[in-house]
């Protein structure tokens, strides 16, 4: 009995030790389920996303409808900016009628601004010609519009088409969503802007950088980095200097990121050398080009994208950026506002929501026990980390232009298709992101929201289409003032060279009749001397509306200056 006792007094420390065992293997199996829960719920949202928007146009479909808005606003939306028409308009009319403003960037003495760059649309204008034949300014006017629209149509369903193919496809129709109604786009993609040419040479080069890094360099060439590099370096050069800052991210990704495929050695290195090689040599190719074309027209060596840099930027000529006015720091975002309302709002929320996805998906991924769990997990994070760089281009440059003290609207249009995508991935993380938090609180999520997304973006649409009928129906009086002018009597086609209608010689514009259209206080709003009949020209008469400053002068031909 004693014998007894004693043994059994020994084995009850073992069952509380087996029962203790038994409740912390029960603990550890519940903690393992919950954490493969969280995984579920969170690829769960995102396969329910997935699969409810497989369908997206193909890149026909997102063109034709796109160029639906585009060519409405070419014909429909007025000139935004002055800038526009004195510095890149009037300039043109002189290369193409021998007449125009002048402006002091297009000095000899400063030579601010690309001769070159013009030539890029007189080259397109003259073709059209050939086969059209233009018989007033203002068909070359929307002729030229309703060609850019086109072509920036083009690019964004180039950029929607990379979205679906390489990110998501249900980002891809936030996106074009997004664009399609957004009120920045309706403008700026038919202005004969640099940073509107840099835009859709951006959209282009995003477009490539979409497609993931892999570790085979050849193919890694072929179909990423140098129709990326080609078309960021064609955006600096021949476009606006400033649009580098969209290819920062793409080189970041390029220097940080190995990609798929077999291990290759010094992969960095040969990464690094193929960025050197190849944008060099794009940049020496577009800049060279565009140098040969400024220095004959300014009768001496000039890089008209280097003086630009080296005058708003490092004060050469004693100059800044500020002489053009400044504007609060929060401008870009006020800004965006107007122009892309709610998707304005998204984009700003995707990388705060890009950082409580990563902490969400870190989380996760410690506590997941199961193998597939861990490989689905690992997907979700590369992702997702990809997703990064994808986002910074339209952070970077919102940042970096909002601590310079000169803002104008039109710089932020580089980005405009950057915005749409960044609120694309903040409606996209949306989901998952809520299905993570009801897992936290122990609730079942009821899976993707997408219904929510089509129907915020196209509220945002709504309110972007009512903004795009008020720029029309309230700023475009000076057009419908100048259409009122009456024609001259000169009849024909315009001196633009050949065409297949007809081959006719006039006299250049200044020799035909000399009437004189007066402005003052209001020289802002004219919308270019494309709007002037044949044998009109404009003056500036300081005493109607107490005009001051420095007024654009008349471009002098060649012939009557000597130069």
């Amino acid at each position: 009995m004693a014998r007894q006792r004693h043994n059994a007094k020994h084995q009850k420390p073992s069952v509380k030790h087996e029962r203790v065992e038994r409740r912390e293997h029960k603990l550890e199996l519940k903690a393992r389920k919950h954490a493969e829960s969280e995984a579920s719920h969170v690829q769960r949202a995102e396969e329910l996303d997935t699969q409810h928007s497989e369908y997206v146009p193909s890149l026909s479909v997102l063109f034709r409808f796109l160029a639906l808005v585009r060519v409405s606003g070419a014909l429909l939306s007025p000139i935004q900016d002055c800038d526009e028409v004195y510095n890149y308009w009037e300039p043109l009319h002189f290369l193409q009628f021998g007449a125009g403003k002048q402006t002091w960037e297009y000095s000899p003495q400063y030579s601010l601004r690309s001769y070159a760059y013009l030539h890029i649309y007189d080259v397109l204008i003259r073709s059209m010609h050939l086969v059209i034949g233009f018989r007033t300014k203002t068909q070359v006017f929307y002729a030229l519009r309703v060609c850019l629209a086109l072509m920036s149509a083009l690019c964004e369903a180039v950029f929607v088409r990379s979205v679906a193919q390489h990110v998501d496809r249900r980002m891809a129709n936030y996106v074009w969503l997004g664009v399609f109604g957004m009120a920045g786009m309706f403008h700026a993609a038919h202005a004969v802007l640099p940073t509107s040419f840099a835009m859709c040479l951006c959209m282009l080069g995003s477009a490539a950088a979409m497609a993931p890094p892999v570790s085979d360099v050849k193919r890694h060439m072929r179909n990423r980095a140098v129709p990326a590099i080609g078309a960021f370096a064609l955006a600096v050069c021949a476009g606006w200097p400033y649009a580098g800052l969209v290819a920062v991210p793409f080189v970041l990704e390029e220097m940080l990121v190995k990609g798929s495929g077999a291990s290759t050695r010094n992969w960095r290195a040969q990464r690094l050398a193929m960025l050197v090689v190849v944008g060099v040599g794009a940049t020496v190719i577009a800049l060279g080009a565009m140098a040969v074309v400024d220095s004959w027209y300014y009768g001496r060596p000039v890089v008209a994208a280097w003086n630009q840099v080296a005058y708003n930027v490092l004060g050469q000529h004693n100059g800044s950026s500020t002489l053009y006015g400044t504007e609060p720091w929060y401008f870009y975002l006020k800004n965006g506002l107007l122009n892309a309302n709610l998707v304005m709002i998204l984009a700003l929320c995707a990388l705060p929501m890009w950082i409580l996805y990563y902490v969400a998906l870190k989380q996760t991924s410690r506590t997941t026990a199961s193998v597939a769990g861990e490989r689905a997990m690992r997907q979700l994070l590369d992702g997702h980390f990809l997703l990064l760089f994808r986002l910074l281009p339209f952070y970077l440059v919102l940042v970096v232009f909002s601590l310079q003290a000169h803002k104008e609207e039109r710089f932020l249009s580089i980005v405009y298709p950057h915005l749409s995508f960044c609120a694309s991935a903040a409606l996209s993380m949306a989901s998952p992101l809520r299905a993570w938090v009801c897992a936290q609180l122990g609730r079942r999520s009821r899976g993707g929201q997408s219904r929510t997304g089509f129907l915020v973006l196209a509220g945002a649409a709504c309110v972007g289409m009512l903004r795009m009928t008020a720029l029309v129906k309230y700023y475009g009086a000076p057009v419908r003032a100048f259409m009122e002018l009456p024609t001259s009597n000169i009849t024909g086609l315009l001196p633009l060279g050949p065409s297949i209608k007809g081959l006719r010689t006039e006299q250049p514009l200044h020799n035909d009749l000399d009437r004189v259209v007066c402005m003052g206080g209001a020289w802002y709003w004219f919308p270019s001397s494309y709007w002037l009949p044949r044998g009109y020209h404009l003056q500036f008469v300081r005493e109607l509306g107490g005009v001051d400053g420095h007024l654009p002068g008349d471009f002098v031909p060649a012939k009557a200056s000597g130069s």
